[in-house]
């Protein structure tokens, strides 16, 4: 086999892809002195590659992780990538949180070379991500506010409290009242999906009794089941489970999916709630016998706003199972789907029997 040329002017084909990489690169012997530095680790330290090459590591980036928690340090012996959020401490006396990546080099023989790592200035990313929740708090007192008090004034025009209302003037402010709840309600879903995206709200595990707080989610969901004549039914394991869940975020997400079922599901028809102990996890399955999701849209049922060829002519703006995700994720749980045109629909969530941490 012909090794593939040379470009003219490369000889250190190394060197050459370190310094083309837009994120800072610094390579180390075994003792931690600094071997290469390419441009942009140049521009957060503020150190040249001359000034850098066999000084150190420590001394250049002046990390938060250095010393006995060195990334460089724990990559090596381990011999696993090590990620971390830091702090660096450039030359000219400013502090850049970076995102790193550190590994150890080996030769094909898996002798210790050295070491690289790799680090971005992730400043910016964490100012937009502040940024959001400043805006998600706004939101939620600037928008939802007026709105609660609307459907408040609304509620009081309806039960008489400024005079007798006319048979037309009730339609009317009805209709204008049942669509202020339905915004209310569209403005809570998409701030809880916000915080839970955020991160500023967290469950709040306890234990709790899987087969009590099912039927509790399903009694919550019987009134919407009935007035389409649709049977729910439940299923769960003869032993008794406990699991470690926010009870209100745990009921919430079964409760979106039941709901979801009943919504999309036939006059007449059953939709089925299914319990399982897997044994390290519980798998919970919601069935419904409605018209299916075509396999184009399953990929994206999850997405925020996603709102695919089968939603039809029902009301929402997707947030549904997108809360459904967060939610169960935030447990340490997966949720997934399994769906054929015609032929009913069925998700599926599992939550670990040892709760998240």
């Amino acid at each position: 086999m012909h090794e593939p040329p040379t470009p003219a002017g490369f000889t250190d084909w190394p060197h050459f892809i370190i310094q083309s990489l837009a994120d800072a690169v610094i390579t180390v012997d075994g003792n931690l002195q600094i071997t290469d530095i390419n441009l942009a680790a140049e521009k957060l330290t503020g150190y040249s590659r001359e000034e850098s090459l066999g000084r150190y590591c420590g001394d250049i980036l002046h990390s938060s992780m250095c010393g006995h928690e060195c990334p460089l340090k724990v990559a090596m012996v381990g011999g696993e990538a090590v990620s971390r959020e830091a702090v660096l401490h450039n030359r000219r006396g400013q502090k850049i949180e970076v995102m790193l990546t550190a590994s150890a080099l080996r030769d094909d023989r898996g002798n210790l070379l050295g070491g690289v790592e790799t680090f971005r200035d992730i400043g910016p990313f964490k100012a937009m991500e502040n940024e959001r929740r400043q805006l998600a708090g706004m939101f939620g007192h600037d928008l939802k506010g007026p709105v609660v008090a609307v459907s408040g004034l609304l509620h009081r025009l309806l039960q008489g409290k400024m005079g007798e209302l006319t048979d037309q003037q009730s339609e009317f402010l009805n209709l204008i009242y049942q669509e202020i709840l339905r915004l209310e309600q569209l403005i809570s879903n998409f701030l809880e999906f916000v915080r839970l995206d955020l991160h500023i709200l967290k469950p709040l595990p306890s234990a709790i009794q899987i087969e009590k707080e099912c039927l509790e989610a399903v009694s919550q969901c019987r009134p919407l089941a009935e007035d389409k004549e649709i049977t729910l039914e439940a299923e769960f394991p003869q032993d008794i489970i406990v699991l470690q869940a926010d009870p209100l975020l745990f009921r919430r997400a079964l409760c979106n999916l039941l709901e979801n079922a009943i919504k999309y599901s036939p006059q007449g028809s059953q939709v089925f709630l299914k319990v399982r102990d897997m044994g390290g996890e519980v798998e919970f399955a919601v069935q419904d016998q409605g018209p299916g999701i075509p396999p184009e849209d399953q990929p994206h049922l999850f997405e925020l706003l996603f709102r695919g060829n089968s939603s039809g002519r029902e009301a929402g703006l997707g947030l549904g199972l997108a809360i459904v995700q967060r939610v169960i994720e935030a447990h340490g749980g997966r949720v997934w789907v399994e769906s054929k045109t015609r032929q009913g629909t069925t998700f599926f969530f599992t939550l670990p029997k040892i709760g998240s941490t």
